[in-house]
């Protein structure tokens, strides 16, 4: 079974959403101290996702990834390249 998580990265907020083989989706919102990360990655482990995508947003990213990387198979993107794709929402 494959489970994915992507986190949509802000200075204040993380918003995570997984979805697993059968489409199934949950979303929710978390806060950026190593407490919420923390509580990030047990919702996670929950749900056995294994990968996890997140946007390079500013230096915000960086420990999230710090506190998931030894337990998660993480993807880095960059929005700049995202937001370039036809039929994207823009967030502006």
């Amino acid at each position: 079974m494959r489970t994915v998580s992507g986190l949509d990265v802000h200075k204040d907020s993380i918003f995570m959403c997984i979805l697993d083989e059968q489409g199934k989706k949950r979303e929710e919102k978390f806060g950026v101290t190593t407490r919420e990360i923390k509580r990030l990655s047990s919702v996670m482990h929950t749900h056995y996702v294994r990968e996890v995508c997140m946007e390079s947003t500013g230096i915000y990213w960086i420990p999230i990834w710090r506190l998931l990387e030894n337990d998660f198979a993480l993807l880095l993107v960059n929005p700049q390249f995202l937001k370039q794709l036809p039929g994207r929402k823009s967030d502006v």
